[in-house]
């Protein structure tokens, strides 16, 4: 797993500003099939917000999800890693930090996002490969 963390993350991020709703942020991640957004401030990233975090942050205290913002509900401080970094590195940052899912980020923009999963899809050829042996 040497090769750069740009060579498997997604590069179609979701993300929106931190003054949108928790229900922007639920609508953008139905829309898009996805479980997560990016938060961004002024093009910088400041936070992530799953759908646990809406649940949690939102539903759960029975708030108005048209009236509670990102920046009420996202994580912070988000995780990043460079593009250039390996993808070794950023499985070592998920275990590290328990997370699943991590902003890529290059001269301080975001530029893409790589998830646990991409990461077992990238694997697991290899090693049944290996236990077929």
């Amino acid at each position: 797993m040497t090769a750069p963390v740009e060579d498997l993350m997604s590069k179609k991020v979701v993300s929106v500003d931190s003054t949108s709703t928790a229900f922007d942020m639920a609508r953008e991640m139905l829309n898009h099939d996805i479980g997560c957004v990016v938060v961004l401030e002024n093009r910088k990233v400041i936070g992530i917000a799953t759908k646990s975090d809406i649940i949690r942050e939102a539903v759960i205290k029975r708030l108005d999800a048209q009236k509670i913002t990102a920046k009420s509900v996202m994580t912070k401080p988000v995780v990043t890693i460079e593009a250039g970094n390996t993808l070794s590195d950023a499985s070592a940052v998920m275990s590290k930090n328990n997370i699943t899912k991590l902003p890529v980020i290059d001269r301080g923009e975001l530029v893409g996002i790589i998830t646990s999963t991409d990461l077992v899809r990238r694997t697991r050829p290899s090693k049944l490969a290996k236990d077929m042996i």
